[in-house]
């Protein structure tokens, strides 16, 4: 992910810089400081993300096509600069409703200032706002614009501190939208922020400050004031506005210090690495991730660095302990506030090496049955949900339940449970319901059959996703033969079903999180597979639908996945018989 718009020298930052690590800037910058020979290339997912970003797009605008509305489309064959002077003209002098394609860098503001007589000297943004919308003129008589996103996620969240105006293409102004009580996606109106202060430098933005994100309705446009975009509780920490250019101020300097580092290295670093967890701008999606890894864990001479353990992120160091960075130090520091007592306590365990009840008072004890049976789905898009993509190309749906069945009253041993799993890839709505169908079906036998011998069963999974999933098959497969009410999962899960998520996070065991991949090789557990994760099940199961791959290619991707849910289910019996095995 590029945050510059031009050569380093420029130092041109693009609308994502003020959402960026810090960590992510100095390396980009001053990339002469560092080893980044294990600097990895963009992943497939990632590739794949964008993949879905620029079809929902192609979309959006195919739409706005049919609409009507008189449209200025900048080509993106021309030159770079040929595209900005374009844009620059389009800007000053179009009739059109609607510009697509902008570029806003220095040759567009150069022809801008040469014409406003605005200075422009000391700008260093860079803007491709994929849709500006004209909602009218300044008293200079020039056309004002509002910067718009097309996102394929829903972009509006609930929050009675903050108001969009919701408006129809049949009258598509901001002032014509309706009111009502919510917010944009943060992420959301931080880059749209970074367009409208672009625009407000150069004299052609809205003094209300509207910005506004065409979602997965794409019939809809949310638009928002800035300054009514509400941080915090009760809008006490700001709005989207200011808290943009206090981050991209922030990102300017840590900019100008990794440029003058990458200079005369024997400065001080510009920032440093801490483990940040965003699914959009965090280490997962980035590039250095494995060079930064590696620095957390060799922070203060092998002690690790804070944002290692659970539950502590960047924010909590800076709330609760900002002059600690080491684990060790962490671990041994007195006078922490209470909050901050929970976090010592994953240090403490992390440097003994051991497990520490979180509630010493509270008695840790996973409930036991006769019969065990754990459980982990698998569905087309958790990936992309992972990311904060909500809409994407395709329909979710459950393809793979694995299973895994102990009986404990004839050997303890959870090696001895009976494994395997239901499976479809057609792809289909039928064939999910044929499948969740049968699986329901077996789960609600094997409970009955137990009963009916007088032993006790429990049904183990890890995290609430069974749950929400059955639910969905209530709703989404309602009235087909066999499905059962809400109420009856409702009933059925609250019965029988024990989250083994719940227990771990019970006890401190100096893990990074508390995913079943971060505490399997706890229990001495690892996957078949190479690099296990929704990433490439995601990739794995395209790859099986698809109809233009061959036999060979869908079977030994049909195989992958098979063998990597067979092993979520067997590392749910690992952690808890790990768990289960603790002493405090």
């Amino acid at each position: 992910m590029s945050v510059a718009g031009r050569k380093i020298g420029a130092m041109r930052l693009d609308a994502r810089a003020a959402l960026q690590c810090h960590e992510f800037l100095h390396k980009s910058f001053a990339p002469g400081c560092f080893d980044l020979t294990d600097r990895a290339d963009e992943s497939e997912m990632m590739r794949e993300l964008k993949r879905q970003g620029d079809i929902h797009e192609a979309r959006t605008i195919e739409y706005l096509h049919t609409l009507g509305l008189e449209i200025h489309t900048i080509s993106k064959d021309q030159g770079e600069n040929e595209n900005e002077r374009e844009t620059a003209k389009a800007l000053l002098n179009s009739t059109a409703q609607i510009i697509l394609g902008a570029c806003i860098s220095s040759t567009c503001e150069k022809v801008i200032s040469d014409v406003t007589g605005i200075d422009t000297s000391s700008s260093i943004r860079v803007s491709r706002p994929d849709v500006l919308i004209r909602v009218g003129e300044g008293a200079d008589g020039k056309p004002r614009w509002a910067p718009v996103d097309i996102k394929s996620h829903d972009p509006i969240n609930e929050n009675k501190s903050s108001k969009l105006y919701l408006a129809k293409w049949d009258s598509f102004l901001p002032t014509d939208g309706v009111e009502t009580v919510a917010r944009l996606d943060l992420d959301d109106a931080a880059q749209l922020a970074h367009y409208h202060e672009h625009l407000r430098t150069l004299g052609l933005a809205t003094e209300e400050g509207f910005v506004g994100v065409i979602g997965r309705d794409i019939e809809t446009i949310a638009w928002a004031k800035l300054s009514e975009t509400a941080l915090g509780l009760g809008g006490k920490a700001g709005d989207a506005g200011t808290d943009y250019l206090v981050k991209f101020d922030i990102a300017k300097k840590i900019v100008a210090a990794a440029q003058a580092r990458q200079k005369d290295p024997s400065l001080p670093a510009a920032a440093f690495s801490a483990l940040e967890s965003d699914a959009k701008f965090g280490c997962g999606a980035c590039t250095f991730q494995i060079i930064c890894e590696r620095e957390l864990k060799n922070h203060d001479g092998g002690a690790g660095h804070v944002t290692l353990l659970a539950g502590v992120t960047k924010n909590v160091q800076a709330k609760y302990f900002p002059d600690i960075t080491s684990i060790r130090d962490l671990a041994a520091v007195a006078g922490l506030p209470k909050p901050a007592e929970k976090h010592q306590v994953q240090a403490q365990a992390k440097v003994l090496d051991k497990a520490i009840l979180l509630d010493p008072d509270k008695d840790f004890l996973i409930p036991e049955f006769d019969i065990e049976i754990d459980i982990d789905l698998e569905n087309s898009l958790s990936a992309f949900q992972d990311s904060g993509l909500t809409e994407v190309e395709g329909k979710d749906r459950v393809y793979l339940y694995g299973f895994g069945i102990h009986d404990r009253t004839s050997n303890k041993d959870w090696h001895s449970a009976a494994f395997d799993s239901f499976a479809d890839y057609s792809n289909t709505e039928d064939g999910e319901y044929q499948l969740l169908l049968k699986m329901w079906n077996f789960l609600k036998d094997h409970v009955a059959q137990a009963e009916a011998t007088g032993k006790s069963i429990g049904i183990f999974h890890y995290s609430s996703h069974e749950k929400t999933w059955w639910r969905n098959f209530a709703r989404n497969h309602e009235g087909k033969a066999g499905v059962p009410t809400i109420e009856e999962v409702d009933d059925f899960t609250g019965d029988y079903f024990e989250d083994l998520l719940d227990y771990s996070k019970q006890v401190a065991l100096g893990t990074t999180g508390y995913g079943i991949k971060k505490l399997a090789p706890k229990a001495g557990f690892d996957w078949q597979v190479q690099d296990p994760g929704g990433a490439l099940s995601l990739l794995k199961y395209k790859d099986a639908v698809d109809p233009s791959k061959s036999p060979s290619e869908q079977q030994e991707s049909i195989a992958w996945l098979h063998s990597y849910n067979l092993d979520d289910v067997r590392a749910t019996f690992a952690v808890r018989d790990y768990l289960r095995n603790l002493t405090f």
